[in-house]
């Protein structure tokens, strides 16, 4: 583990493009991802940046109809929050024609979608 320093949204998506997955970890072992100034359980500012593995678990589910211009995705498509091996919860887009059950494994991606309005790349799963 490094000592914390300051991460912001810009740089947690810059070092995913990269294909480096960071989390925050505190004092008390939970872990945050995205970044946040504090613990999304406890809420201790005490932090510390980890390299998460990239991999999880689905926890919940839903398939979205209708398409978003700010989310250039064609729908349908499934989107899932997933609990990392680590800690912490990621919401993103299942890759794939097979749906995901509960306790489906899944690596993590972050990809730029053409067309998009938002600069950051996207969360999708890779069902294992």
């Amino acid at each position: 583990m490094s000592t914390y320093q300051p991460m912001t949204v810009d740089s947690f998506f810059e070092e995913a493009r990269k294909g480096r997955i960071l989390g925050l970890k505190c004092e008390f072992g939970h872990v945050t991802v995205p970044p946040r100034h504090s613990c999304r359980v406890c809420g201790s500012q005490k932090l510390e940046i980890i390299t998460l593995s990239g991999r999880g678990e689905v926890i919940s589910f839903t398939d979205v109809y209708v398409k978003a211009i700010e989310f250039p995705v064609e729908a349908p498509y499934t989107l899932a929050l997933v609990r990392l091996e680590e800690g912490g919860n990621l919401l993103g887009v299942v890759r794939g024609k097979t749906k995901p059950t509960h306790g489906s494994k899944v690596t993590i991606r972050f990809e730029g979608l053409p067309n998009s309005v938002v600069k950051w790349p996207r969360t999708f799963f890779d069902l294992e």
